[in-house]
């Protein structure tokens, strides 16, 4: 068996167990909804060997090989009659937040544009908060 050989049994059986229904999983029935668990799958895998000779009639081979994945566990799409609904279960990393958040941020920002025209139009004045000096 060659190095060849190794890598291509190693990649076959990482392809087994590594395909689609294990990144969307198969739905469930529950309460009237169905439920698709959706996973992340990380996999990595590596192989190598040597084959020397030490004359004409004697050679050798030696290889190895080996593989690992993960899977974890990120969504379940529900779905019901009424809509469809994706229920995250992992914690929510910095970009993920940031991108939530960029709605409500940009309403903010428009509400904030809105009062600064209301209180700069013309004929009517402005409250001014006393400075430190005027408390003292």
């Amino acid at each position: 068996m060659g190095v060849e050989d190794v890598m291509k049994e190693v990649s076959e059986e990482l392809e087994r167990l590594v395909s689609t229904k294990t990144v969307v999983g198969e739905a469930m029935e529950a309460g009237g909804k169905t439920i698709i668990p959706i996973s992340k799958v990380s996999f990595g895998f590596g192989s190598g060997g040597g084959e020397g000779k030490k004359s004409a009639t004697e050679s050798g081979f030696g290889g190895g090989g080996g593989a690992g994945a993960k899977i974890e566990p990120v969504a379940f799409l529900v779905i019901s009659e009424e809509d469809v609904k994706l229920l995250r279960v992992s914690g929510k990393g910095d970009i993920d937040k940031f991108i939530e958040a960029v709605p409500e941020i940009i309403g903010k920002v428009k509400g904030m544009k809105g009062k600064m025209k209301d209180s700069n139009k013309p004929g009517e004045t402005q409250e001014q908060s006393p400075t430190e000096e005027e408390n003292n």
